[in-house]
């Protein structure tokens, strides 16, 4: 009930504002500018990450439909863009939002204020999960805890707890997430096909078997997340 009211508050506020379409690969906001609004997505999917001091690509977060960014710029908590914003998917139309007015809304709809607090609290969930599976040393570790975050963060619930990752990835973007490279995170990732771990198939997404992952890792950490996700 609660989320119907916040959709239907949001869908009357944002669409007065003008929506902007970017295709895969666009630069949406450079790191360090300042942003013409807060923009929210409509549809499709935008990537934020960071640039090593080697040029590498180090992946943050995604936000798909009906989620605000940037959050540390619109919130007034820094100057600029923290991160580069990017389309990453083939088309994304995003509503292009005054800060002033998106705050103002924020501030006097209570269902929208809880609804940004819980995008924010899943999004520092999520980015705790990927400090933890970047601080595991091999390769396979590295990829089945980043896999179990895909899956809580951006997957679709099947059937005998499988989850379907809603992301479009390739060897590369696993490569940007755990710090490998593209042939480690390939090679890695068809070992974890082979144990069950996961299943996909080129231009299909990837589907996580939570159990085997679990039987695999034995860890209680990613058991208690799986609980608090699975009751979602």
């Amino acid at each position: 009930m609660a989320r119907d009211i916040y959709a239907k508050s949001m869908e009357n506020f944002i669409g007065k504002f003008p929506t902007k379409t970017f295709h895969k690969g666009e630069i949406i906001i450079f790191q360090g500018e300042s942003p013409r609004g807060t923009y929210v997505v409509k549809s499709g999917v935008v990537k934020a990450y960071n640039l090593s001091i080697h040029g590498d690509e180090k992946p943050v977060g995604f936000y798909n439909e009906g989620e605000s960014f940037p959050g540390s710029w619109t919130y007034e908590r820094v100057p600029s863009s923290i991160y580069y914003y990017e389309a990453f998917t083939n088309e994304c139309v995003l509503y292009l939002v005054p800060r002033n007015e998106f705050l103002v809304f924020v501030r006097t709809h209570p269902f929208m204020a809880l609804a940004e607090l819980d995008h924010y609290v899943k999004h520092t969930i999520s980015l705790s999960m990927q400090l933890n599976a970047l601080q595991h040393s091999r390769a396979n570790e590295k990829l089945m805890y980043t896999l179990h975050y895909l899956a809580l963060t951006y997957g679709k619930p099947l059937k005998d707890r499988q989850r379907e990752i809603e992301l479009h990835l390739t060897h590369q973007d696993f490569a940007n997430l755990t710090g490998l490279t593209r042939e480690t995170a390939a090679t890695e990732l068809n070992k974890l096909k082979h144990l069950g771990v996961i299943n996909y198939a080129n231009n299909m997404p990837y589907v996580v078997d939570l159990d085997q992952l679990q039987k695999i890792l034995k860890d209680q950490y990613i058991s208690e997340l799986d609980s608090e996700y699975t009751n979602d």
